[in-house]
């Protein structure tokens, strides 16, 4: 990639200094720390003061002031991991949800004021969800929702279609970087489109990862950085925001300097030089191998099973196409554990015939049908979908293969793929050889989340696109929120919005309804196909 961007910047006549790389490495060896005393620090942090006696738990922002030696000591956990339930550092599904309780309960009483829970009940409830959500987990936060808040009622919205309601926007491919996730849909006349809908675990926690790696090859001078300490997370988060670019042209030998402040300590000053690491580090959201996703899928399915259909028990999670797209180019082979008849055939698993490249085929096709679970063998794995779009089983045995999962439903494969591709895949799956909602969807493109706050990310995906797609040069657009939101709060925005419009009332869940019915309600009250 260093190499590449060399290239890059010769052929776009940019001047660079011979050896630059040594240069900085040379200049981070020489550097040592200027201490500061804390009462000279006009910018010294607040650290997290713990009362007699300590609080139990310790919610949001303050969790992360809390010093490392503290007394007691307490650990970190975060209950929502790339847009999953972290089922790795929890020993059982009741106390992973009872974190999150305990978080939207502070969230409640300190940021909206409502400190009486007997209050509650006179409130309704906008819960916004992923667009390719798990209906294990909407069910159990229903539940929450109506027994454990008893808000008056409770309706739920898809983040994408939060986001164009937060935004203004009636028709737009929303892509929404997270600190974990990146979740792309496009959206039409207030639908999500099912088949557009892409979730990529990746995210700007992945750019601060590789950035801080890259800073300590160049030897940088805070060498102990550990970003499971908190105040050191809190560090190498600020230094990416204020470091890392998307323009070329600020990619030269830079100075900056850090303030290390740990409580009890006095601050540290440390000089230091970045070359090209500001911007080959937000470079991995279109090269994704460069993150370290070693991790990613440890402890899936640990504590939570894949929802299932009650009466023929086969998987009932939403699926789309575009994912399954994304994920048919990515499969590894099946464990040959029997439940791929012994072969690890990366194309006996998805009913497509798998392409290295998932966006050559797409506009060929005039429809690209949903794989179909309902018609599917029946064993405790899903059936392969019959090619065809077809609801009958497979009868002869030298077709048919013994519990094969789908693509779609397969916990072997991490969804991690190049941002540009993805954002076209969703738009070719939404389209579907419509040549006008392509130019429309390609023209209306929104970058949402906090990650789409690093500096001239939108140009950068802009040329990229455009060099991917030079026949729409004068449509593809990268628009950003209106009316200056801040891009990391647009779909609670739109949420706020959304519980607003008279719209919305047959989307309302009452406690009386949720008494009889429970979470069945959801299959009638929601706006998309549940």
């Amino acid at each position: 990639m260093s190499a590449d961007l060399k290239i890059r910047m010769k052929a776009n006549k940019r001047r660079m200094l011979p050896n630059p790389k040594e240069g900085v490495i040379n200049f981070n060896r020489k550097q040592m720390p200027e201490v500061i005393s804390e009462h000279n620090d006009p910018e010294r942090v607040e650290w997290t003061e713990l009362d007699s006696p300590p609080p139990e738990y310790i919610i949001g922002q303050p969790a992360l002031r809390v010093p490392d030696a503290s007394k007691p000591r307490y650990k970190l956990f975060w209950p929502i991991q790339n847009g999953w339930c972290n089922e790795r550092d929890y020993t059982s599904k009741r106390m992973l949800f009872l974190d999150i309780s305990l978080i939207l309960e502070e969230a409640i009483k300190t940021q909206l004021g409502l400190h009486s829970k007997k209050d509650w009940p006179q409130y309704s409830c906008v819960f916004v969800i992923p667009d390719l959500y798990e209906k294990s987990y909407v069910t159990q936060v229903l539940e929450m929702l109506m027994r454990e808040f008893s808000f008056a009622r409770v309706c739920f919205i898809q983040e994408s279609l939060a986001a164009t309601f937060g935004a203004g926007f009636t028709s737009a491919c929303v892509v929404d970087i997270g600190a974990q996730k990146t979740s792309i849909c496009c959206v039409e006349e207030g639908m999500c489109i099912e088949n557009s809908r892409v979730n990529l675990k990746m995210g700007g926690n992945d750019v601060t990862e590789t950035f801080t790696k890259m800073m300590l090859h160049d030897h940088f001078p805070y060498a102990d950085i550990n970003l499971w300490r908190r105040y050191d997370y809190l560090l190498a988060e600020e230094l990416k925001k204020n470091i890392c670019t998307m323009d070329e042209a600020k990619v030269s030998p830079q100075a900056f300097d850090l303030h290390l402040r740990v409580s009890g300590q006095d601050t540290e000053k440390h000089n230091f030089k970045v070359f090209d690491e500001g911007h080959l580090a937000p470079m991995g959201f279109f090269e994704p191998t460069i993150f370290d996703n070693s991790q990613k899928l440890d402890g899936r399915r640990k504590l939570i099973e894949r929802s299932v259909d009650i009466y023929d028990g086969q998987p009932n999670d939403p699926t789309s196409a575009a994912q399954s797209e994304i994920m048919t180019a990515l499969a590894p082979p099946l464990p040959s554990n029997g439940k791929a008849n012994g072969e690890p055939d990366v194309h006996a698993t998805p009913a497509r015939p798998q392409q290295p490249n998932p966006l050559g085929r797409i506009q060929e096709q005039d429809a690209t049908p949903r794989s179909s679970v309902a018609g599917s063998p029946a064993p405790e794995t899903v059936g392969t979908p019959q090619a065809g779009g077809s609801g009958t089983p497979a009868v002869n045995a030298a077709t048919s293969q013994p519990a094969r999962p789908a693509v779609e439903y397969r916990d072997d494969i991490l969804p991690v793929f190049p941002l540009d591709n993805a954002i076209l895949t969703s738009i070719a799956h939404a389209a579907r050889s419509d040549e006008k909602k392509m130019r429309d969807f390609i023209g209306g493109i929104m970058v949402v989340g906090g990650g789409s706050l690093t500096n001239e990310l939108h140009a950068f995906l802009e040329a990229r696109l455009k060099a991917l797609r030079p026949g729409f040069l004068k449509e593809i657009m990268i628009g950003v929120p209106p009316r200056d939101l801040d891009a990391q709060v647009v779909v609670w925005k739109g949420a706020s919005i959304f519980g607003k419009l008279n719209t919305t009332n047959d989307s309302w869940i009452g406690q009386l309804e949720y008494d009889r019915l429970g979470h069945r309600l959801m299959a009638y009250k929601c706006m998309w196909a549940y």
